[in-house]
C-alpha cells in the first residue's frame, strides 16, 4: 500500500473510529485502527466487537491495500509533523510515514486477522428516524447519567429509547433512580422501541458535538442498531433484553409535600455537603434533609468532620426528615439549565419526584437511603 494523505484529515478519521476501540488483551489486534483501499478511497474502522465505528476518506492512492496499526503512537507522531500531506508506504508488515525531512516507521498487525465486520449496504431511505445532532447529544446528556454503569445487568447497562404516538422518549435507570425525557417527533408514524447499550451512547456523543452535519439518521436491523452521520457509519449491538417498567413508577402519585428551590443556591448547597459526605464508608454521598415551615436543613457528617447548610425555600406540607445521595441530585440539576427545582415527596421512605419548574417532560425519581436513628 501506497497513500499520499492529508496529515490533519487522516488524523481525523483516526479520532474518530477510535471511539469504538478498548484495549483488549485477550484480541489484540481490536485494540488498533484497520484501513483499507476500496473505492477509491482509504476506509478506517474501529470495533470492540459489540460497537463498530467507521469512515473514510479521499487521497492519492498510488497502491492499493491494508493495514492494522497502532493508532496511539502513530497519532501521537502526526500532531508533531507540519507538513500538510504526508506518504504512507507499507512494506513487509511496517508502515512507513514519509514527510519532507523524515521518514518514521511503524510496525502492524496481520490485517488478514482483523475480523470481518459485516456491515450491510443500507440505502438512505432504510434509515427511518432522523434526529437534529445536537438536540440528541442534549438528550443523551440529560438521561445518561441515571444509566446504570456496571454490565452484570446488562437490561439497565443501556438508554431506553422510544418513539410512539409522536412523542420520542428516553429513559435511564440504575434502580436506585429513573430519568425520564420527552419530546415530540411528528417524522415519523411507526412505532420504535430499543435499549442501547450505555458505552455506544458515550461514544455517539462525543461524535455528535464534532462535524458540520446537521441531522443522525438511525434504524435498526436484525437486532443490530445502525446510525449514520454524514460519511460515519456506526453499528451496535441492542440490548435484547427486558427493560424495567418504567410507566409505573412515573405514574405513581400521592406527592403530598412540595419543595421549589432556586437551581445555583441548591447546586451550590450541595456540592458544599459532596465535600463532607462523598467518603462516608457508612452511607457514601447520603446527607439529611429537614424540611420544616419554610427551611430546608442539609446535614453531611463525614469521618472526621461534619456540615449543616440550613436556607429559606418555598415549601408546602408536614414537616419531612429524609436521607437522599448528595451526588444523585446534583447530576440532574447540574444536567438542567432552568432557574427553579421541585421536588416532590410523601414519606421519609418512599421516592422523591425532582423536576424543573414547569417542565413535565423532563422527570428524576430518586429512592430514598435509609434513616439512621
Amino acid at each position: 500500500m501506497i497513500l499520499k494523505v492529508n496529515r490533519l484529515e487522516f488524523l481525523k478519521k483516526i479520532k474518530i473510529v477510535e471511539k469504538a476501540i478498548n484495549e483488549n488483551k485477550i484480541r489484540p489486534i481490536i485494540s488498533y485502527v484497520y484501513m483499507e483501499t476500496k473505492e477509491n478511497k482509504l476506509w478506517f474502522c474501529g470495533t470492540n466487537l459489540e460497537l463498530t465505528i467507521s469512515t473514510h476518506m479521499n487521497c492519492e492512492i498510488l497502491k492499493e491495500g491494508k493495514a492494522v496499526f497502532q493508532h496511539h503512537l502513530v497519532e501521537e507522531y502526526l500532531k508533531e509533523i507540519k507538513d500538510e500531506e504526508i506518504t504512507l508506504n507499507i512494506e513487509d508488515d511496517i508502515l512507513i510515514i514519509e514527510t519532507s525531512d523524515s521518514a518514521s516507521e511503524f510496525t502492524l498487525m496481520n490485517a488478514e486477522e482483523f475480523p470481518r465486520i459485516q456491515e450491510p449496504e443500507l440505502r438512505d431511505e432504510e434509515f427511518k428516524f432522523k434526529l437534529k445532532k445536537l438536540d440528541l447529544a442534549d438528550y443523551f446528556d440529560k438521561i445518561k447519567f441515571s444509566a446504570s454503569m456496571s454490565s452484570d445487568n446488562l437490561s439497565i447497562n443501556c438508554i431506553r429509547l422510544e418513539i410512539e404516538e409522536n412523542k420520542i422518549k428516553f429513559i435511564s435507570t440504575d434502580t436506585y433512580r429513573l430519568t425520564y425525557l420527552e419530546h415530540e417527533y411528528l417524522d415519523n408514524i411507526e412505532t420504535f422501541k430499543v435499549s442501547i447499550p450505555i458505552n455506544t451512547i458515550d461514544a455517539i456523543s462525543k461524535l455528535l458535538r464534532n462535524g458540520n452535519e446537521e441531522e443522525i439518521a438511525f434504524t435498526q436491523k436484525n437486532k443490530q442498531l445502525y446510525f449514520k452521520l454524514g460519511n460515519i457509519s456506526i453499528v451496535s449491538r441492542v440490548i435484547d433484553l427486558p427493560f424495567p417498567n418504567y410507566k409505573t413508577i412515573l405514574e405513581a402519585s400521592g406527592y403530598n409535600k412540595k419543595l421549589q428551590i432556586k437551581r445555583v443556591d441548591f447546586e451550590k448547597m450541595l456540592k458544599r455537603i459532596q465535600i463532607f459526605v462523598k467518603n462516608n464508608s457508612e452511607s457514601k454521598f447520603g446527607a439529611i434533609f429537614t424540611l420544616s415551615n419554610r427551611n430546608i436543613a442539609i446535614e453531611g457528617i463525614g469521618e472526621i468532620a461534619k456540615a449543616k447548610e440550613i436556607s429559606e425555600v418555598n415549601y408546602d406540607g408536614d414537616n419531612l426528615k429524609i436521607s437522599l445521595n448528595v451526588k444523585f441530585l446534583l447530576e440532574f440539576i447540574q444536567s438542567s439549565d432552568k432557574e427553579e427545582i421541585v421536588l416532590e415527596f410523601t414519606t421519609s421512605n418512599s421516592a422523591v419526584r425532582t423536576r424543573n419548574i414547569e417542565e413535565d417532560n423532563y422527570t428524576y425519581i430518586v429512592m430514598p437511603l435509609a434513616l439512621k436513628a
